[in-house]
């Protein structure tokens, strides 16, 4: 066989090579894509399943133990501390909230 048939083969087998690990490749990102979606689809089932719980505690349609009561007040704890910071921010966003003048001391 010519040397230049033999580059010619090589550079084939090579590129089939490239070509078959880009296949493969694409498989593999396909595939973590689909995780990754599987995983946000997992994450919004269990917010929603939490939320529905919530609602039932709150309600008193479920009875709670000791853990779920836990979690009850860290939820509604959270939920002050959020309602606290958008009324901070209303402020700030309608000017309600003034800076302080420098004191006069400070100069």
């Amino acid at each position: 066989m010519s040397p230049k048939k033999q580059i010619a083969e090589v550079v084939r087998s090579r590129l089939a090579d490239v070509a078959g690990r880009g296949r493969v490749l694409g498989q593999a990102l396909k595939v973590r894509a689909d995780l990754a979606a599987g995983r946000r689809r997992l994450r919004a089932a269990y917010a929603q399943l939490g939320e529905e719980a919530y609602a039932r505690l709150r309600d008193g349609e479920m009875p709670s133990d000791a853990t779920m009561t836990t979690f009850r007040g860290r939820i509604d704890d959270i939920k002050s501390e959020v309602r606290t910071r958008e009324a901070e921010l209303k402020e700030i966003m309608t000017g309600a909230v003034k800076t302080p003048a420098p004191d006069a001391s400070e100069e």
